[in-house]
């Protein structure tokens, strides 16, 4: 009976524990208004433009001051399993945002790293779909990818010269 007790509380103790870390400080709500009020402060206009999917988006972004905050964040809207769409406010319009699953590790799907992926304020309700979303995140992987091996490459023959 003993044995049976401590094991019901050490699996409830575990369970809460997964619960917490998995929808609190880990949650893709967390990270994305971490991420957006770090990207926002920090004003970098070559961060903005490079996540932002049109030009008045990219203004939108520029001309929101440094010290704004995200003011609510959805749960996922849709998307798939390496690409989750969310809408936040900030300021007075919405946006519309894209994050993707950054990592492939075992620990990482129980407890998935999120990152921004895209943001827009959709202009006219227009929103890419996730399709076309997956296809630009692969080749922009595939892209730094390759500039690392090139990278590594030019090192290599530095170093043998």
């Amino acid at each position: 009976m003993r044995k049976t007790f401590i094991s019901i509380v050490i699996l409830f103790l575990m369970g809460g524990a997964y619960l917490y870390l998995r929808f609190g400080p880990l949650s893709p709500q967390h990270a994305l208004k971490k991420q957006l009020e770090h990207i926002i402060q920090e004003h970098n206009q070559a961060n903005i433009m490079a996540l932002s999917l049109d030009e008045p988006t990219t203004e939108y972004l520029l001309e929101l001051p440094t010290d704004a905050v995200v003011e609510s964040v959805t749960d996922f809207q849709g998307g798939s399993e390496q690409i989750g769409y969310l809408v936040s406010r900030v300021g007075v319009k919405p946006l519309h945002v894209y994050m993707t699953v950054t990592t492939k590790s075992l620990y990482h799907k129980l407890f998935p790293k999120w990152t921004l992926l895209k943001i827009t304020i959709a202009p006219n309700g227009t929103l890419p779909s996730i399709r076309e979303l997956q296809k630009t995140a692969e080749l922009e992987r595939n892209h730094v990818g390759m500039e690392e091996l090139e990278a590594k490459k030019t090192a290599f023959r530095l170093f043998n010269e």
